[in-house]
């Protein structure tokens, strides 16, 4: 059964990808801008450097969050989680933790933490920010 703190009259599977993939290209975008900032070695090389370490970040998100994502966002709505507040809650921590495995427990993965509250905020409010206070089911803001 639907809560309807999740669905939205007439939402699809499809909308909530959607959001998915936008918040990738988002927290991918910002966590390959800021590390190709990092690699820059300047001149005319700065574009296709930032262009290939963002795709790859991108890649790389949607790559390590898709399963994680889709189960944890199954557990919120098992367990009845306010939206909004548990977009960006799972989010950070999926990123954190994703982080962590990744770069062998390095301090580090605390800086994905914000990209991936950054990445819940993304989806929340592409999905259409289900949940909202103040919004009647299937009402947009």
């Amino acid at each position: 059964m639907a809560d309807s703190n999740y669905e939205k009259p007439g939402a699809s599977n499809g909308d909530g990808m959607k959001a998915w993939f936008i918040a990738c290209l988002a927290v991918g975008g910002a966590i390959g801008g800021l590390f190709g900032l990092i690699a820059l070695p300047g001149g005319s090389t700065a574009f296709p450097i930032l262009f290939m370490s963002a795709l790859i970040a991108i890649l790389a998100t949607m790559l390590l969050t898709a399963t994680p994502a889709f189960l944890l966002v199954q557990l919120a709505r098992a367990a009845g989680w306010r939206r909004g507040f548990a977009d960006v809650l799972i989010t950070a921590g999926l990123s954190l933790l994703v982080g962590a495995v990744v770069s062998g427990g390095h301090p580090v993965a605390l800086f994905l933490a914000p990209l991936g509250a950054l990445g819940g905020w993304v989806y929340w409010t592409h999905a259409g920010r289900p949940g909202a206070p103040g919004l009647k089911d299937g009402e947009q803001s």
